[in-house]
């Protein structure tokens, strides 16, 4: 059923969404506080960082350090959100939190600029009967890069301390990854995994779309699916292309020649890429849940569009046709299925609402 057919979001509604979406994920600390509060493994500490080493079912942050960072030079360092469970089963996560693609964006704080590990809501549940992931390893990156986990640049703006917005969230994700792999390695995981599932909600389901075959491919698995949660894709005409390039993600070595050389002339789109890494991995389930007029994908639509001063209405049956329009490019792979579910609400995966949708 489409949904009623209303105005589309001034960009004053959108600006207002999106500060609301950053708020849910944003815990108030800042440089080493980050270790006052939660049980932390720093890698460059020297730290037995092994997975048998934390506390299972519960949450210890790993610090990879090396060239990782969030965006700005006071952010507390990145960290990922280590959750102990079946050494055969592994949940990787990538966290939502807004994005950050101009001077303006970041200082109207649209995405979240310091590591904030979740609480054990939705599928990080671990005692819910209901959550099919309650006893997998989960290893969640944290997002505090502000790029989609794309990012590999330096901004010609500075944070507030008068230092470089820096956005690596390439490096962030690999760094992760490679621990994760290390991981298997030594037999903290199991040699091949029952099961791999790589997931994410709002920019982490981007990040998900992004890194699924980086992940995949890295890892020994019997099964595996990549689960984005929140976010098809729709932008404005324009819009995506120059968006992706500036976060420096043309160069990250994943895109094959053809998206590449889109990417470089500024006319890649996210359904350009994940119409690539679908293709490439028909024994991957591609899983994509969606919600028919997402709030806050909305919201993104007309904040990107307006600040490349794009005309950017579209009404939520709009929103609908297009999201259709993605899906039905996708959906002539035998490994792609949706899940789509009427409403506005933006994240399924990390919240209670999980298992009521």
């Amino acid at each position: 059923t489409l949904p009623v057919l209303v105005s589309s979001l001034s960009v004053e509604e959108a600006s207002n969404n999106l500060k609301k979406e950053v708020a849910r994920y944003t815990v108030d600390l800042k440089g080493e506080e980050l270790c006052d509060k939660y049980t932390c493994c720093e890698a460059e500490s020297g730290d037995d960082c092994n997975i048998s080493s934390m506390k299972k079912g519960s949450s210890t942050l790993y610090l990879p350090g090396g060239e990782s960072r969030c965006i700005n030079s006071d952010s507390t360092p990145y960290a990922a959100q280590v959750i102990p469970g079946d050494s055969d089963k592994l949940l990787v996560f990538f966290q939502g939190g807004g994005a950050c693609w101009n001077e303006g964006s970041t200082k109207l704080g649209f995405c979240t600029q310091d590591s904030s590990p979740s609480s054990l809501n939705g599928i990080f549940d671990r005692t819910n009967p209901k959550n099919a992931h309650a006893s997998y390893t989960v290893v969640q990156m944290l997002y505090c890069s502000g790029d989609i986990f794309g990012g590999n640049t330096t901004r010609p703006y500075n944070d507030s301390q008068g230092e470089p917005i820096v956005q690596v969230g390439l490096t962030n994700a690999q760094l992760t990854l490679d621990w994760i792999v290390q991981q298997q390695k030594t037999g903290e995981l199991a040699s091949t995994l029952t099961d791999l599932v790589i997931a994410g909600c709002s920019a982490g389901s981007i990040g998900a779309q992004l890194w699924g075959n980086q992940v995949a491919n890295a890892l020994s698995w019997k099964s595996a699916t990549v689960m984005p949660d929140s976010y098809a894709g729709v932008f404005a005409p324009g819009v995506e292309g120059p968006l992706v390039k500036d976060f420096g993600f043309c160069t990250s070595g994943f895109l094959n020649a053809d998206n590449y050389a889109k990417c470089m002339d500024s006319q890649i789109t996210l359904k350009d890429i994940d119409l690539q890494f679908i293709s490439e991995a028909p024994t991957i389930a591609y899983s994509f849940i969606q919600s028919k007029t997402d709030i806050v994908q909305q919201s993104f639509y007309v904040a990107t569009a307006a600040s490349m001063d794009i005309p950017a209405l579209q009404t939520p049956s709009e929103f609908y046709a297009d999201i259709n329009d993605i899906f039905g490019a996708y959906n002539v792979h035998d490994n792609f299925v949706s899940y789509l579910v009427n409403g506005d609400q933006h994240c399924f995966t990390p919240s209670s609402v999980y298992y009521s949708a």
